[in-house]
């Protein structure tokens, strides 16, 4: 058996597990297109993901995830970037919803929430 054949299986043993921990403490991920928040993965409730649309709306391209940090929801940017005006805002709005409401809600893949145009 060739010497590199073991380092190999261990480490396709071990990327599963290492994703599984980190996707732990993850409530959702949403992601902007256009005008758009789908989301991607996980429970998120309808009215919280509109609320998120309402913030996101000029944000193409951002990704977010809900983690659970000392019990409290929070948004992390998995990819784009956002001004510490936006990020306020972001916390703001998932401050209002207790991780369990956030856990209860039913599984959204795919569901898209347009954002409201300005006036």
């Amino acid at each position: 058996m060739p010497d590199w054949l073991i380092p190999l299986v261990f480490v396709a043993l071990l990327v599963p597990v290492a994703v599984a921990l980190r996707r732990m403490g993850e409530l959702f991920v949403v992601e902007v297109r256009g005008r758009d928040v789908f989301a991607v993965r996980g429970r998120i409730p309808g009215r919280l993901l509109d609320d998120l649309g309402d913030v996101l709306r000029d944000h193409d391209g951002l990704r977010l995830r809900a983690v659970v940090r000392d019990n409290r929801a929070e948004l992390d940017v998995a990819r784009g970037e956002i001004d510490p005006g936006m990020r306020q805002r972001l916390r703001n709005v998932i401050s209002l919803w207790p991780v369990a409401k956030i856990r209860n809600a039913p599984v959204r893949r795919g569901d898209a929430r347009r954002a409201k145009r300005p006036a």
